[in-house]
């Protein structure tokens, strides 16, 4: 495809015949935008930049998210730089104590200013703190109070019995009845098999992001995609320096849930990376050299990603 006025140093060096065969029309669901946590905190191009190159790269669209604010805005920015490719840009809001943590009316208001999809509290879940997420480690060095504040805002998907709370309910049905896409966050094993049980009983369109963060259990990953949710798996733990995974553990959790309800991202927000666009293709390409095929990788990557944002094919 052909891109307009592309950047030099974002472009790959070679492009032989077919770069981008495994990416045409695909959406990457979980892309942080430039800056995220910090404008110090450097990654590999501006955002109209990389979504030039994932144009190139014959990619259809983002959901741009961010740990700390809405998206909407800058989303609405960068495609007016795409105005005539057709590359599409969704908004989203995640719900974490900065927006008011499992707010019906945060999801409202994010609705009326053009979300697509609520992402449930990544830093700011209670399970996240009792890990030491990675993100909550980044933001101490960023903010001196971060981490009083992180321990004083913990937000619980679940009650003392594992039900899910009253809160986290009224979320997810306000997603249902403003026609969002919901993701888990980083919500626990257990947290994103109760909103799996709820979505599933009300029809609300659900992904479990990167659940191999949280397990390896064939049966746990197994028992989402029966009940109806779509599952992440992205990039950013395979290029990752203290990454736990590797391409092969996404290849043997894939031959477990099959790719009819998995969807391929890839959540990166380093400086040692290459851009979105080039870290998806990296992945897809070592998955067809691993046997999937190019049927099934557009599964994951365009078709999957389109019926959990409710768009059309």
């Amino acid at each position: 495809m052909a891109m307009t006025d592309p950047r030099p140093d974002l472009l790959p060096a070679a492009q032989p015949e077919g770069f981008d065969r495994l990416l045409r029309g695909a959406i990457d669901v979980h892309v942080h935008g430039q800056p995220d946590l910090s404008s110090a905190l450097r990654n590999r191009g501006a955002d109209p930049d990389v979504a030039r190159l994932a144009h190139a790269y014959g990619m259809s669209g983002w959901v741009l998210k961010s740990h700390l604010w809405a998206t909407m805005d800058r989303a609405r920015a960068i495609e007016r730089e795409m105005a005539g490719t057709g590359f599409t840009v969704y908004g989203s809001v995640t719900l974490n104590p900065p927006v008011g943590g499992l707010e019906p009316a945060v999801v409202e208001l994010a609705a009326a200013h053009g979300a697509r999809v609520v992402f449930l509290p990544t830093w700011g879940a209670a399970a996240d703190i009792a890990r030491d997420g990675y993100i909550s480690a980044l933001l101490r060095r960023i903010s001196p109070s971060f981490g009083e504040y992180n321990a004083r805002t913990a937000i619980a998907l679940c009650e003392a019995g594992g039900t899910l709370s009253g809160r986290a309910r009224a979320v997810v049905d306000a997603c249902h009845g403003l026609g969002l896409a919901l993701a888990t966050g980083h919500a626990s094993a257990e947290e994103s098999r109760a909103v799996a049980a709820y979505c599933a009983g009300i029809g609300q369109r659900l992904l479990v992001t990167h659940p191999l963060h949280y397990t390896k259990d064939p049966a746990r990953l197994r028992e989402l995609v029966d009940m109806g949710a779509y599952v992440e798996f992205c990039n950013a733990p395979l290029v990752h320096p203290d990454g736990h995974l590797s391409v092969r553990d996404v290849h043997e959790a894939l031959a477990t849930v099959g790719p009819e309800r998995a969807i391929l991202t890839t959540d990166v927000f380093s400086r040692w990376v290459p851009p979105e666009p080039e870290c998806l293709r990296m992945f897809v390409e070592q998955l067809a050299y691993l046997g999937w095929t190019a049927e099934q990788i557009a599964t994951m990557v365009a078709t999957n990603p389109r019926a959990f944002l409710g768009v059309p094919a």
